[in-house]
């Protein structure tokens, strides 16, 4: 099965800097079956996506937009996030550069 990891590993506030998965995703994702990992590679590149990031304009998955709940979606696994002043949830690969950006 294929990994989202590109390789440039950097955790930062539960965040894998370089694939945009958090710690705990990273981490269960050998357990993970083959279907479970297609879905998260499909919300990790926006195939699977409800909206659209409000920092980039690019496909975007957020459980929530999906109709679940805020415990079922990605973000919740990480601290308090720098996105309060959006109208909706930023794409992994906006969040991961925030998060990179904060001191």
């Amino acid at each position: 099965m294929p990994s989202p990891c590109i390789g440039h590993c950097q955790a930062k506030d539960g965040l894998c800097l370089g694939c945009g998965r958090t710690l705990t995703e990273i981490g269960h994702w050998s357990a993970m079956d083959g279907d479970a990992q297609l879905a998260r590679m499909a919300e990790l590149d926006g195939t699977r996506s409800p909206h659209r990031c409000p920092g980039c304009g690019e496909p975007a998955f957020c459980a929530v937009s999906a109709g679940e709940s805020i415990s079922a979606c990605w973000c919740s696994q990480l601290p308090a996030l720098p996105m309060s002043e959006a109208s909706a949830c930023w794409c992994r690969r906006c969040l991961a550069k925030a998060i990179a950006a904060r001191p």
